[in-house]
C-alpha cells in the first residue's frame, strides 16, 4: 500500500529549502484526527505502522497513532460524524496490480470498535473516492470521487450500508471537499481553486480563491473547523511554494470572508490562508475530523472521567462525570450553569447547578430495549452557550455472544477429515450481560454455504469432504440476543486427484485457487502474482503464468529474500517413478527448490527433492520472444503408493539490484518416463537421467556416457552429471549411459 501511493517525485533528489511558517493556530491546543496512510514518525509507534492518528493544532508533527491498520490494507477516503469515522478502504496486492475494495467500516475513536458496514464500490466502474465530509446540517455523508466516465462527481454515502448515490458530475475536477455548518459544499480543484458548489439549483461551481498549492498529489482532506468557521487543508501537492514536490504534506488554514448562513460565497470577499507547518513526517493524511463546540472557544470544555454502567437486571444505565474546569478554548471556566445528557441524540435530561470540576451523575431508568447506547454530556453556559459533545458508549441489558477465537482447522491425512475446535467466547460482544452457558454454535462450511451443524454445545466438530475445494469454516456463536461471528483459515482439503498428469497452466486464477495452495512465507507482501499482463512489455506476449517482481521503485525495509511457495492439491500416488516438469523464464537468476510432504503446508514441507539455479536467458530467434525453459527432477521414492503434495519454493536472495522478474508458466506433475525422466539399473544401484531441452542431468553412479547424432557420430560426451547440448542443432540424438540407450528429441 505504501508503496504504490508515495509518489514518484520522492525518488528524484534533494528538497529545497522550506520558509518560515505561521506562528499557530487559534487556540492550537485542541486536538484534531485522521487517518495516516504512511507517516514516518508516530510519538507511540515505530516507521511503518500507520492508521488513524491524534494530534494538536500547536503539534501537528506529534502524531500518536491511536488505531493501527494491518494487512496491506489502505483507505481511500473517511470522514468522522461525531467521533465515529466511515471508512472506505481497499487491499494492496502489490505495486503491480489495482488495489481490490474492501467493504466500508466504522471506527469508533472513543472505543476502538470496529464494525464492517457494506460493499461500497460501484461494480463495472474504476470509481475511487479522494475525499468525504459529513454535511452536520442535512445529516449526511458526502464524496468526492473520480472515474473516467462521470468525471468528477459528488455522492451521498449511506452509513448503514455504504452505497454510493450519484448527487452531480461537476464541471470541473476537484480533489477534496468539506461542508460548512449551514450545509454550504465546497472543493478545491487540481489546480487549487477554491469553489462553492451549488447544490440545490444548477450544481455549478463558483471559483472562489486560488491558492498558490496545485496539481494534488497523493492523499489530502479539507475540512471546516465549525467552532470558527475557518477551513483546513492537508494538502499534498506538486507545486507550491516550498517547492518539495510532494514530499511533505502540508496544513493550511483558510479564513473565509464573514457573510450570513443563508448567502453563498463569491470571489469578491476577503480570503486568506496561512501555512501552520509540516502534517507528520513525509506523510499522506486524510479524513480530518475538529471536534467542536456551538458555543465558541469561550463555551465550556470537555467533561471528563465519563463512565456508563449498566444496571445488573438492564433496566438502567448510571452516568458519572467530571465538569470541565477549562474552556472550549483551554482558558480557565469561570461560567458553568449545567449540563445535557443526549441518548442516541436525543436529549433526555437538563441538569442544573453544576460548577467547574464537580462530579455529576445521571441515572437513565427508561431504557427502551436492550442495546448499545450513546450517551452525550455537553456542559453549558447561559453566558456562552454549549460546548463539546462527551460521548460515553455501553451496552444495557442482557448481550449476544462474543466471537469465538482461536479456530483451529486440522485436516486428516486422507485429506477428507476434518477436525475443528475453537475457544468459547467469555464475554458479551459489546461488554452488556452475558452468561456463557447459554451459548451455542452453527458452523457453515464455505465457499458452498453449508451449514454441516445446528446448536452445538461443545467446541469441536467433525467435517467430513468429498470434494476437493479451499474451504473455510465460518463458526457462529449465538443465544437469545444475536449472534457472533469468526471465519477460519482457508485451506484445501477433499478427495486427492488420482488422475495423471497433474497441471497447472495459470488460465484461470480462481481456479488455481481452489486447489492449489500460495504462500508468502516471508509475510513482506512481495509473493506470487496472478493473472497480469504485464509480461506483454517485457516478454513480448500474453502468456498467462505466476509471477513474482521486484523493482527499486517497490522494495522498502520490509521486504526479504524471496520465499515464496506453490504447494500442489493432494495427490494419489501409485507405485511409478513420478517427476516434476516446471517451464520457466525469467530475466534475472533465480533459485528454485522442490519439496514434498504429506500436506499442502509449508511446515509440512519436510522431504527436499533438489533444486535448480534458472539459466541465462534464451530468446526465440524468430520473434524475439523469450522461450520458457524445462526444469525436471525426479521425485522421491517415499511418496510411492501415498497422498502426498509437492511444494515448489522461489529462494532468490534479495538481488543488490534490487531486480527480479520470473515468471512460472506450466506445471505438470506425472510419471517419470512421459517427463523424460528415464531411470535404470547400473551395477545394482538405480540411475535418473533427466532432460530440459537444454542439459542432460544423470543422477547416480555411472561410468561414461555420450551423445550420438542420427548418423552415429559422437558429439559429446560427460565429464561429470550434467552436459548441456544448447548448442547442438534441432534434430534427433541418441544417448547412451553405461551401455543404455535412449532417444533425445532436440
Amino acid at each position: 500500500m505504501k508503496k504504490l501511493l508515495v509518489p514518484a517525485v520522492l525518488l528524484l533528489g534533494a528538497i529545497t529549502s522550506q520558509p518560515a511558517y505561521a506562528a499557530s493556530v487559534e487556540y492550537g491546543d485542541r486536538p484534531f484526527y485522521g487517518f495516516f496512510l504512511s507517516n514516518l514518525y508516530f510519538t507511540n509507534a515505530s516507521n511503518g505502522e500507520y492508521g488513524f492518528g491524534r494530534q494538536t493544532f500547536n503539534t501537528i508533527d506529534q502524531n500518536e497513532l491511536i488505531h493501527e491498520m494491518t494487512g496491506n490494507v489502505g483507505l481511500y477516503a473517511c470522514a468522522a460524524v461525531d467521533g465515529i469515522y466511515y471508512a472506505i478502504p481497499y487491499h494492496f496486492l502489490s505495486s503491480m496490480q489495482e488495489p481490490a475494495p474492501l467493504p466500508m467500516f466504522s471506527y469508533n475513536i472513543y472505543t476502538g470498535y470496529v464494525e464492517e458496514i457494506g460493499e461500497w464500490n460501484i461494480e463495472g466502474s474504476s470509481f475511487k473516492p479522494s475525499d468525504m465530509t459529513y454535511d452536520i446540517k442535512n445529516d449526511r455523508l458526502l464524496a468526492l470521487g473520480y472515474d473516467p466516465v462521470n468525471r468528477s462527481s459528488i455522492y451521498e454515502v449511506d452509513r448503514t450500508s455504504g452505497k454510493f448515490t450519484k448527487l452531480v458530475t461537476l464541471p470541473d475536477t476537484g480533489g477534496v471537499i468539506a461542508c460548512d455548518a449551514f450545509g454550504r459544499v465546497f472543493v478545491i480543484t487540481v489546480d487549487g481553486v477554491l469553489c462553492q458548489v451549488d447544490m440545490e439549483k444548477n450544481f455549478s461551481m463558483t471559483r472562489l480563491y486560488t491558492l498558490p498549492y496545485s496539481q494534488l498529489s497523493s492523499n489530502q482532506s479539507l475540512e471546516f473547523d465549525l467552532t470558527n468557521n475557518k477551513l483546513y487543508w492537508a494538502s499534498n501537492t506538486s507545486s507550491n511554494p516550498i517547492g518539495d514536490r510532494g514530499f511533505d504534506t502540508h496544513l493550511l488554514e483558510i479564513t473565509m470572508p464573514v457573510i450570513s448562513q443563508d448567502q453563498n460565497y463569491d470571489a469578491s470577499g476577503d480570503y486568506s490562508f496561512q501555512n501552520i507547518g509540516k502534517l507528520g513526517h513525509q506523510s499522506r493524511f486524510q479524513g480530518m475530523y475538529i471536534p467542536y463546540a456551538t458555543g465558541g472557544f469561550q463555551a465550556p470544555g470537555f467533561a471528563t472521567d465519563i463512565t456508563a454502567v449498566s444496571s445488573d437486571d438492564g433496566m438502567s444505565c448510571k452516568i458519572d462525570f467530571k465538569a470541565p474546569l477549562t474552556t472550549f478554548g483551554g482558558e480557565e471556566l469561570t461560567s458553568l450553569d449545567g449540563f445535557d445528557v443526549y441518548r442516541n441524540g436525543e436529549r433526555i435530561y437538563t441538569g442544573k447547578g453544576l460548577t467547574p470540576g464537580a462530579d455529576a451523575s445521571y441515572n437513565d431508568a427508561a431504557i427502551p430495549a436492550p442495546g448499545e447506547y450513546r450517551y452525550d454530556i455537553i456542559c453549558y453556559s447561559n453566558i456562552n452557550g454549549d460546548g463539546p459533545k462527551s460521548p460515553v458508549f455501553s451496552y444495557v441489558g442482557p448481550d449476544r455472544p462474543a466471537a469465538v477465537s482461536d479456530i483451529s482447522i486440522d485436516v486428516a491425512d486422507d485429506f477428507k477429515t476434518i477436525n475443528l475446535s475453537w475457544t468459547a467466547p467469555a464475554e458479551g460482544a459489546q461488554g452488556g450481560a452475558f452468561d456463557p452457558s447459554t451459548t451455542t454454535y452453527d458452523i457453515i462450511r464455505l465457499p458452498d454455504n453449508v451449514v454441516v451443524a445446528t446448536d452445538l454445545t461443545g467446541t469441536t466438530y467433525t467435517d467430513r469432504l468429498n470434494r476437493l475445494l479451499c474451504y473455510s469454516y465460518r463458526v457462529e456463536s449465538k443465544n437469545a440476543y444475536g449472534s457472533s461471528f469468526a471465519v477460519s483459515r482457508e485451506f484445501v482439503a477433499g478427495s486427492p486427484v488420482e488422475d495423471f498428469p497433474v497441471e497447472e497452466n495459470f488460465e484461470n486464477k480462481n481456479a488455481l485457487l481452489l486447489k492449489w495452495t500460495p504462500a508468502d512465507n516471508n509475510a513482506d507482501g512481495m509473493t506470487w502474482l496472478f493473472g497480469t499482463t504485464l509480461g506483454q512489455s517485457v516478454f513480448g506476449d500474453y502468456e498467462t503464468t505466476a509471477e513474482y517482481i521486484i523493482s527499486p521503485t517497490s522494495v522498502d525495509s520490509s521486504v526479504l529474500d524471496a520465499d515464496e511457495w506453490l504447494i500442489s492439491p493432494p495427490i494419489a500416488f501409485g507405485d511409478d517413478v513420478y517427476a516434476i516438469e516446471l517451464q520457466i523464464r525469467s530475466l534475472t537468476p533465480e533459485t528454485f527448490n522442490i519439496f514434498t510432504g504429506n500436506k499442502n503446508t509449508v511446515e509440512s514441507m519436510t522431504d527436499n527433492v533438489g533444486g535448480f539455479e534458472l539459466r541465462a536467458p534464451e530468446f526465440n530467434d524468430e520473434d524475439g520472444r523469450m522461450l520458457f525453459q524445462k526444469y525436471t527432477l525426479t521425485l522421491p521414492e517415499s511418496i510411492r503408493n501415498t497422498v502426498s503434495c509437492v511444494g515448489i519454493q522461489l529462494a532468490t536472495p534479495l538481488p543488490a539490484s534490487l531486480n527480479s522478474y520470473v515468471q512460472l508458466g506450466n506445471i505438470i506433475i506425472d510419471t517419470a518416463d512421459v517427463l523424460s525422466v528415464k531411470t535404470f539399473s547400473s551395477a545394482d544401484k538405480e540411475v535418473s537421467i533427466s532432460y530440459d531441452g537444454a542439459y542432460i542431468r544423470v543422477d547416480g553412479d555411472f561410468t561414461a556416457g555420450s551423445v550420438y547424432n542420427a548418423n552415429g557420430m559422437k558429439m559429446k560426451d560427460f565429464t561429470g552429471d550434467t552436459l548441456e547440448i544448447s548448442d547442438l542443432a534441432p534434430g534427433i540424438y541418441l544417448l547412451n549411459i553405461d551401455g543404455h540407450s535412449f532417444k533425445i528429441v532436440k
